[in-house]
């Protein structure tokens, strides 16, 4: 790797040229982060690599455009970093004898959309909320890839269905995974493809005729709009969210907006997330478990993590309390959750001027991020500007 531009196994120093390239400055990974990841990847998937020097040349020529990556390594990036071949700079190649023709691509479509029937419509369910659980734990970047891939089978067979309560009952699944997606690209950092991912989740809600998750669907859509900075624009979506789901709707997604909304009007040390806060927590059933809402974890300890971080963005010392006890409460498969808790504390002590508790926290909130990869999290422990 002797040539100009090539990056080295610790360095950084080479100029952003591709997209690749900018991903991995994004992460803030060096190429021996990438390496080990591609490896865990690769086992995964039954892809041989070769020895970390001939993979590290084989990144720096990836990177600085000298070499298009072969499907293989393709399908690795995405795994590796949580996005698409688009976002990754891939163009796809189509050869025309692959390729059939109109009317025998919509029979075969057609015929396989006939062959759905409730029971796979309920397998496909199962499958987006194992994707779910798992995210919890493993990281957005790890299983995104899956998500899509599951999204564009929905997708398909939702269009090509001529069965009326079937193609219901897909876009309902599809609505869920959209959201899903949306939510883990966002974590990842992919800010187009999750707005992208939720007007998924709510196009395939309308056809649903599920209110529920349109109001799902747009609440989380606000945490983009959150995250670009455009809060007004946030709190205008999650309250129209809260009139479309109207005091019918399921308590535990009432709950779970009103949390939001705080959530959102906290960014901007508004005080009034308080009063959002106590709505939220009036709401909150003693059984926060609902079948119909798999989408939604918010009990007592998740409700307290929400509080203190609130309070902790408007600055009030009582956050430390409320997120001192979620962080002894809260299901410890929730990784990114915890991250972003510990993040919380940090602030909040950092506010108290308890500078060496704070990078104590901050220390293990950066442990947790980096563990699942996440972006969104690691973004917000530099934001702090506190040295752990």
């Amino acid at each position: 790797m002797g040539h100009a531009g090539c990056v080295t196994s610790d360095g950084d120093d080479g100029a952003d040229t591709t997209p690749l390239r900018r991903t991995r400055a994004e992460l803030g990974w060096k190429v021996s982060q990438l390496i080990a990841t591609l490896r865990r990847r690769a086992s995964q998937t039954g892809v041989m690599l070769g020895s970390d020097k001939s993979l590290k040349t084989t990144i720096s020529r990836h990177e600085n455009g000298h070499v298009e990556p072969d499907a293989d390594w393709r399908k690795l990036y995405r795994l590796a970093y949580g996005r698409t071949d688009d976002e990754l700079g891939f163009q796809t190649v189509v050869s025309a004898s692959d390729t059939p023709g109109p009317a025998d691509d919509l029979r075969q479509q057609l015929a396989t959309a006939q062959r759905v029937d409730m029971r796979v419509v309920q397998q496909m369910q199962q499958q987006v909320h194992q994707i779910r659980l798992l995210d919890r734990r493993l990281g957005a970047s790890s299983l995104l890839e899956q998500t899509r891939s599951v999204i564009t089978t929905l997708t398909e067979l939702a269009h090509y269905s001529l069965n009326p309560s079937v193609r219901q009952a897909l876009a309902a699944v599809l609505s869920d995974a959209g959201a899903l997606a949306g939510w883990q690209a966002l974590d990842v950092g992919a800010v187009q493809q999750a707005w992208g991912h939720y007007e998924t989740a709510k196009t395939a809600a309308r056809e649903a005729d599920a209110p529920v998750l349109l109001a799902h669907a747009m609440g989380e859509q606000a945490y983009v709009l959150h995250d670009l900075g455009r809060i007004t624009d946030a709190l205008g979506l999650v309250q129209e969210a809260q009139k479309l789901a109207g005091e019918s709707a399921p308590v535990l997604l009432l709950c779970w907006l009103h949390a939001v909304e705080a959530e959102v009007q906290a960014a901007s040390a508004d005080d009034r997330c308080r009063q959002a806060l106590d709505r939220s927590a009036k709401l909150l059933p003693a059984d926060a478990t609902d079948p119909e809402l798999p989408f939604i974890t918010l009990n007592r300890a998740h409700h307290a993590r929400w509080r203190g971080h609130c309070l902790a963005r408007v600055g009030d010392g009582e956050a430390i309390d409320y997120l001192s006890v979620a962080l002894t409460q809260m299901d410890k498969t929730f990784i990114r959750a915890t991250a972003g808790l510990r993040c919380d504390l940090a602030q909040a002590f950092a506010t108290r001027g308890e500078l060496d508790e704070a990078r104590k926290h901050l220390r293990n909130a950066r442990l947790l991020a980096n563990q699942v990869g996440s972006v969104r999290q690691r973004k917000r422990i530099m934001s702090l500007g506190l040295a752990a």
